[in-house]
Order: C-alpha cells, then sequence, then structure tokens
C-alpha cells in the first residue's frame, strides 16, 4: 500500500521480496525500512542516496531481497557463530552475558533478535506515520519487545521508543539496549570517519571487552573521539550525556540520543553509551563462542537505567535519531 503522494505526507510501500516482507517509509530527506520477519529490524537508513547503516550481504542483496529464501536461513544453535547477523538496528535487553538467567545469553536469539515481529502502521491525518513492531514473548528472559517508531514528513529525524515488558509470572530485572550498525569500511582514500560521544563530566572510557587490539580514544573537553579502526573490543563510557554520534567520510551523520537520569544504575558498570568495534579477522573467535567478524563495523548503543519489573510492568526508553549531511566547501 502507498498512502497519497504528497509533499504534506510520509509515503508508505509494503513489498514482498521472495519470502521477506519489507516495509518502506520515506519522510522526503529519509528513506527508512524495515524488516518486522527478522527481530523488528531497521534495516536501512538512507539520507541523500546515502546509505548510514550497515547490513550483511551475506543475507540480503542491495535491494533488501534476501540472497537465498528467509526460510533456509540457519536456527540459532546457541553460539555467537550462528548468528545471523543481518546488521541495522534492534532492540536488546541488557546486561549481555552468559553466566546465569539475570543476563541475556544472545545474540542469537530467536525471539528478541531473530523472531517475527507483528507490525501496525498508523498513518495519521498530519501526514505523520507510526511504526509498530511487537515481538513475541521470549520464554528465556519472559520479555516482550516492542519498536515504535513516528516519522514526521519534510524531517531528517524520527523519534523511537523501545519498550520491554515483563510477560512472565516471576519478577526481572532488565534494561532496554538499543543496538545500530554501520558501516566502517575504508575509503579508496584510506578515510574512515569518527564517533562522538558527548559527556557530562569528565570524559571516561571503560574498556569492557578487548579482543583483538587496544582501541584508540581521544578524550577531549566536552567528549570522547573514537577513529573507526582496526580493532575488536566493546567500550563503555561512564559519563556520556546520552548522545552518539557517526561522522562519515563522505560526509553523512547518524545521531543518536537518549536522555540519562542516573548513570549508576546502567548496565556495564554504569554506561548509557557504549561502542562495539570490530574489523574481519580470518578466523572465528573461540572466546566468543565462534563469533566470527568479516566486516568492518560499529555498534553504536544507547542503554536504559536497570529495571525492576514485576509481572506485566514494562521499562521504556526514549530515542532520538537524527540524520544529515555536511555540506562540502564552496557550497
Amino acid at each position: 500500500m502507498t498512502s497519497g503522494h504528497q509533499d504534506a505526507v510520509c509515503r508508505l510501500e509494503r513489498q514482498l521480496l521472495d519470502d521477506l516482507e519489507v516495509l518502506h517509509v520515506d519522510t522526503g530527506p529519509l528513506q527508512v525500512a524495515f524488516l518486522p520477519q527478522v527481530g523488528g529490524r531497521l534495516i536501512s537508513l538512507r539520507v541523500g542516496g546515502v546509505e548510514v547503516v550497515w547490513r550483511n550481504p551475506t543475507w540480503l542483496g542491495g535491494d533488501l531481497a534476501p540472497v537465498r529464501p528467509h526460510a533456509s536461513w540457519p536456527e540459532p544453535d546457541g553460539t555467537m557463530g550462528s548468528w545471523v547477523n543481518v546488521g541495522g538496528g534492534k532492540t536488546w535487553p541488557a546486561p549481555q552475558g552468559w553466566s546465569g538467567p539475570e543476563e541475556w545469553a544472545g545474540p542469537p536469539d530467536a525471539v528478541l533478535d531473530a523472531g517475527a515481529y507483528a507490525l501496525e502502521v498508523d498513518e495519521r491525518p498530519s501526514g505523520a506515520v507510526a511504526v509498530d513492531l511487537t515481538s513475541e514473548t521470549d520464554p528465556v528472559t519472559g520479555l516482550q519487545c516492542r519498536r515504535r517508531f513516528t516519522f514526521t514528513p519534510g524531517a531528517a529525524h524520527f523519534h523511537q521508543t523501545a519498550s520491554l515488558t515483563n510477560r512472565s509470572d516471576r519478577p526481572v530485572r532488565w534494561a532496554v539496549w538499543e543496538v545500530v550498525q554501520v558501516d566502517t569500511r575504508p575509503t579508496a582514500a584510506g578515510a574512515r570517519g569518527t564517533f562522538w560521544v558527548p559527556t557530562s563530566g569528565e570524559p571516561e572510557v571503560h574498556e569492557l571487552m578487548a579482543v583483538a587490539g587496544r582501541p584508540r580514544t581521544e578524550p577531549l573537553r566536552g567528549g570522547v573521539v573514537v577513529p573507526a579502526q582496526d580493532a575488536v573490543a566493546k567500550l563503555g563510557f561512564p559519563t556520556a550525556s546520552g548522545e552518539v554520534r557517526w561522522d562519515r567520510p563522505d560526509g553523512a551523520w547518524l545521531s543518536l540520543t537518549t536522555e540519562v537520569a542516573d548513570p549508576a544504575v546502567h548496565p556495564d558498570g554504569g554506561c548509557p553509551v557504549e561502542l562495539w568495534l570490530q574489523h574481519p579477522l580470518p578466523e572465528p573467535l573461540a572466546e566468543l563462542s565462534g563469533l566470527h567478524p568479516d566486516a568492518h563495523l560499529v555498534e553504536m548503543e544507547v542503554l536504559g537505567p536497570l529495571v525492576d519489573l514485576g509481572p506485566g510492568e514494562t521499562t521504556t526508553l526514549h530515542i532520538s535519531w537524527q540524520v544529515g549531511q555536511r555540506r562540502s566547501e564552496g557550497e
């Protein structure tokens, strides 16, 4: 279906590519696409014809059609080596870990990460559009995930609410964790771009994991600069103000922003913003249960606080997405 072709509305299109449904939203400046059947993914985000998120060409073609039918994709077996990482943006529960039921042992995960999400689209008289994506209940964590995106015609920004609801009959403790993968392949000239994490206090960086290489960071007054680089590592920013920005070498940029009420209650030692850096390695990583970094990418991550949830209770993270392009000299 497509809404009226007018400047004052967001345009919608639903496609069936082989056995994979794709929802397209066009605000004018932005073109966004979702995969409801694959973890409710935001799988494409384009500004001025430039794609600003990473997706995996092993599984999806340039037109978002599956390289092989979605029904034939492998099932997760509990190891990271079995993760079908299609890319894009997704909502996970934190903390991540494998030491007990209070930690999320994914990805892979057959429900929250890879499962089918119910899709609802609300076209409003104002021309705005709301996209709702809701998971089944995960029997392991007891959680149901809801991702709601609101788009305004003519805008190069949009709003997301990411929610986790406890559908079990027991109390649980989780945080909302939004993860967006972006492409950090070097250009022909070797440029790779940078990430900027503003801070509300002295710039601090926690090295949460260093698997291959020690990532370089540049603490500055007001924040931390992290160049895109060859490293496989996880960085946390305990004094982050709630924003992380990706400045690409071609001038496009993407920022995610959320409010931080009390950093101390965030996962991973109180980190409301994190970055996962990776580059291609020749072999899978035994220490990460077979995860094989085979692409240049970084995960931009914003996290909510850890919240105790009784049965039926919900925790929600509000996220502002902004996208743009820097003007070149002489324009």
